[in-house]
């Protein structure tokens, strides 16, 4: 697993294949768009979505945690796609076996289920932004002063690799312009919303085991 460090503010985050982000000084894991619950969404009208793939999105965070073994999981919006469903059960014996980890949410566009189901995890809930140091941790991009940093997620960004013949493959990636960071969905069935060539941008696209800086 080879990840990339990134120096924003002085502060360290590692950039991780997993699609998820290490900072480091804060000892906090930083995940964005889970969207756990869409596979059994998806069933419920009609879609042949296998269920594996919410059970793979939490193996793959149960790793993470462990691997890290960080204070806090910090998570920038879309934990859940919808109302309730089993998979939430599913979060919830995730959430005992990290009891001694604080887990925030910052609330996205998807986080409809009522107020008590966040509690019975003991799960920090912020509306909209949360500000610590010069950083804003949001689900959408928010406006910035000239010192602040944002970091975010919601677009699901991915980034067009080109090769001969023609060849093309879409990768999700890390992407960096100006003062906002957004980091790539965590869920498997979440799509990639393809970003722009940009020479004032930093991308990291990501394969199973690195991170590469294009």
């Amino acid at each position: 697993m080879s990840g990339q460090l990134l120096t924003i503010h002085e502060q360290i985050f590692e950039l991780l294949p997993q699609k998820a982000m290490y900072w480091r000084d804060a000892q906090t894991l930083i995940i964005s768009d889970l969207h756990l619950g869409k596979a059994s969404h998806f069933r419920k009208n009609g879609m042949a979505i296998p269920m594996d793939s919410a059970m793979e999105d939490l193996q793959q965070l149960d790793f993470l945690l462990n691997t890290y073994s960080p204070k806090r999981l910090l998570i920038l919006g879309d934990l859940f796609h919808s109302e309730y469903n089993q998979e939430w059960e599913l979060f919830g014996a995730l959430r005992r076996k990290y009891a001694s980890i604080v887990f925030q949410l910052v609330r996205g566009n998807h986080d409809i289920l009522k107020d008590h189901h966040y509690e019975k995890y003991d799960i920090e809930m912020h509306a909209n932004t949360l500000h610590e140091h010069d950083f804003i941790f949001s689900h959408d991009k928010v406006a910035v002063k000239e010192k602040q940093f944002c970091i975010t997620g919601h677009i699901h960004p991915g980034f067009v690799l080109s090769g001969k013949g023609r060849q093309s493959i879409t990768l999700p990636c890390f992407y960096k312009k100006k003062n906002t960071l957004v980091m790539p969905a965590f869920g498997w069935l979440t799509g990639l919303a393809h970003m722009p060539y940009d020479k004032t941008a930093e991308v990291f696209v990501l394969t199973e085991e690195a991170v590469h800086r294009i």
